[in-house]
């Protein structure tokens, strides 16, 4: 087994810190128990119908690592930004979200930042043009491995400075099914076998 400083909990997330190991299945229990759940494709159901309706929005994903677009299906997945590109995706495909594969961590903070202010301004620059509104995520490392949060300041200059409404803020959700990282009362964990690890007690933590 491996050897770790810190304690197994399996009461509730509330009492649980940085510190603590808390039992996966117990901790989805007590959780799910509370929630009125919905299975996946219910929640994939509901978005399409949304996205389908609101043919007024564009939702565009920049994603930092090629790890992101490998967990999803069903939409378009962009490997280069000229204008040309980005416009031929929104006004000849209609697509009302697709993903933009920027591969950004593997640069320097300098490059990635011009990357990422040069997309978000041709962005704005055709949904404005054409009366649309424009919503913008930017998918990073759930560890915050990569440009955080230098890439998403990039991309709030540019909104701010082009859109009638600046950005007030970052909503950051640290979450990856597919690699079993959770985050619980502010806390990110990793899932190994039955343990939910918080991330800093983990490799993740020294990865630079």
């Amino acid at each position: 087994g491996k050897a770790r400083a810190g304690h197994r909990h399996t009461m509730t997330t509330e009492s649980a810190d940085e510190t603590t190991i808390l039992n996966k299945t117990s901790t989805f229990q007590s959780i799910t128990s509370r929630t009125d759940e919905k299975d996946d494709d219910t929640y994939r159901k509901i978005i399409k119908s949304r996205l389908a309706t609101d043919t007024n929005t564009i939702v565009v994903v920049l994603d930092d690592d090629p790890t992101g677009t490998q967990t999803v299906y069903d939409i378009p997945v962009l490997t280069s930004w000229s204008e040309q590109v980005l416009e031929n995706e929104i006004v000849t495909h209609k697509s009302a979200a697709f993903y933009v594969l920027t591969n950004s961590r593997s640069m320097t903070a300098t490059e990635a930042e011009e990357v990422n202010k040069v997309i978000a301004t041709r962005l704005v620059n055709i949904t404005q043009k054409r009366g649309l509104s424009l919503s913008l995520i930017s998918r990073s490392d759930s560890t915050l491995r990569g440009h955080y949060p230098l890439e998403i300041d990039a991309l709030a200059s540019v909104l701010g400075e082009k859109m009638t409404t600046p950005v007030d803020g970052h909503i950051v959700m640290p979450f990856f099914l597919e690699g079993g990282r959770y985050t619980l009362n502010d806390i990110h964990y990793v899932a190994e076998g039955d343990d939910l690890v918080p991330a800093a007690m983990t490799p993740f933590a020294k990865d630079k």
